[in-house]
């Protein structure tokens, strides 16, 4: 109802437990709402994030509930990622669970505090009521009763007991028998009876003990080790420095006993991945570069100073970021590779203009003013229009805006600073070189 009042709200439904299909193996204390919204373009809030902090301060009065804002797919590969429903996780494991709960509590209290934290919350244990049946030992002994032959007689009394199997065609099932009982589970296993060596009925009252007490619905496990998640989201902030300042404070104020460890999970593991992976292809494609433009003009001085415009393209690029507000990530560093391409072509256009005409014969001031006369145009030209090309993406607020937007940010910014620089700086660079590089005159001789 609290979320209905939203006038971007155009459905809610709910969700208790585990879905009829059993692919999402939910408990009894979990509640998935499916918020159907209205079209974008009537939202009376028009930013997301917006729109999701007042949903959630809508509800956060309501007691003993914690939230987690998502969407299905996202969702889906949260968990698929890390093994918990959180956009970040942090996965403890140990022998004791309810040391894990403990551990998992002062973690969540340390994340509290860290600045960009949102929708934290930690695998709390559930209780159920069990009934325990503890054989006695001796008692069985007394009657000479295996306690294999108690357990069976408790199996054939509770879930059954395969005894042998049938076929239909080509198809085999298992057959199992189970006692007669009625709907109380605890008064029919009171009045069963094990068949004793003697021929004598022996009641299970006598053989075992039944203790009614209250245990964990589930036991989380990973690995055959038992584990506990502690989940949390990235609001207002990028993700690495988040994560580097919560590594830092978690480290200062909680300390794991000895055989228990964390793992730092989720979609900062996955940026880790890929972020390993542009450490490696980064530098090969700026050396493949290197090797391209060394092979065009044979001159290790040429490409050195084509390459020059990598520098000016990622202060564009680290600007315009920072100008949008705009945090690092993946589609960003993508960005700054697709730039580099662009700047480089720049570079390669202008020298080669500059070089053909001092073959023509032209001193070096000659030869730089001519050809940035004759490439200027290009140049501006095909900047304006990769920038024009890629405004849409970079202000849009549609389905996949998060990933398009920082990448069309970062080939921008690097367009225009490089475009700048490439006709302002590659150009007086180039004449610096060339009139060191160029040889002295030789001495008129006099007569």
């Amino acid at each position: 109802e609290r979320l209905l009042t939203f006038p971007e709200v155009r459905v809610v439904v709910s969700q208790l437990g585990a879905p009829d299909d059993g692919t999402d193996p939910n408990g009894p204390d979990t509640v998935e709402f499916y918020i159907g919204l209205t079209p974008r373009g009537d939202w009376r809030i028009r930013d997301k994030d917006r729109l999701v902090e007042a949903m959630a301060r809508r509800i956060e009065d309501v007691p003993g509930i914690s939230t987690t804002f998502s969407q299905p797919i996202k969702d889906n590969v949260d968990e698929a990622l890390a093994g918990v429903k959180g956009e970040l996780a942090i996965k403890l494991y140990g022998p004791d669970l309810f040391t894990l709960e403990d551990k998992a509590r002062e973690i969540a209290g340390v994340l509290a505090g860290v600045r960009g934290v949102t929708d934290l919350d930690y695998d709390h244990l559930v209780g159920q009521p069990q009934l325990q049946i503890v054989v006695d030992r001796k008692a069985a002994a007394r009657y000479g009763i295996n306690v294999q032959d108690i357990e069976d007689a408790i199996e054939a009394a509770t879930r059954g007991r395969v005894v042998t199997q049938i076929f239909e065609g080509e198809r085999r099932f298992d057959l199992a028998v189970r006692l007669a009982g009625g709907h109380e589970p605890l008064p029919t296993l009171k009045a069963l009876t094990v068949s004793a060596p003697s021929g004598e009925r022996i009641p299970l009252t006598q053989l075992a003990e039944f203790i009614k007490t209250e245990g964990l619905s589930q036991v989380p496990r990973e690995g055959s080790a038992r584990r506990i998640g502690i989940k949390w989201g990235v609001r207002e902030r990028d993700m690495g420095s988040l994560v580097a300042e919560a590594m830092r404070k978690v480290d200062a104020a909680v300390k794991l006993p000895e055989g228990y460890h964390m793992v730092w999970s989720g979609r900062f593991e996955d940026q880790q991945r890929a972020l390993a992976r542009l450490y490696v292809i980064v530098p090969l494609v700026i050396f493949i570069i290197f090797i391209l433009l060394f092979g065009a003009f044979q001159s290790i001085g040429d490409a050195l100073l084509i390459m020059l415009n990598l520098p000016f393209a990622l202060i564009g690029g680290t600007l315009a970021l920072f100008l949008w507000a705009t945090h690092f990530n993946i589609s960003a560093a993508v960005g700054y590779v697709a730039v580099f391409g662009v700047s480089v072509l720049n570079g390669v256009v202008l020298v080669s203009s500059i070089r053909q005409a001092r073959e023509e014969g032209l001193g070096v001031r000659e030869a730089v003013l001519r050809g940035c006369l004759m490439r200027f145009r290009p140049i501006v030209v095909s900047g304006i229009v990769a920038v024009i090309g890629f405004l849409p993406a970079a202000l849009s607020h549609g389905i996949g805006s998060e990933i398009q937007r920082p990448l069309a940010r970062v080939v921008i910014g690097g367009l225009v600073s490089s475009t700048a620089l490439t006709l302002l700086v590659l150009p007086v660079v180039y004449a610096l070189i060339a009139a060191r590089s160029a040889p002295e005159p030789a001495p008129e001789a006099t007569l």
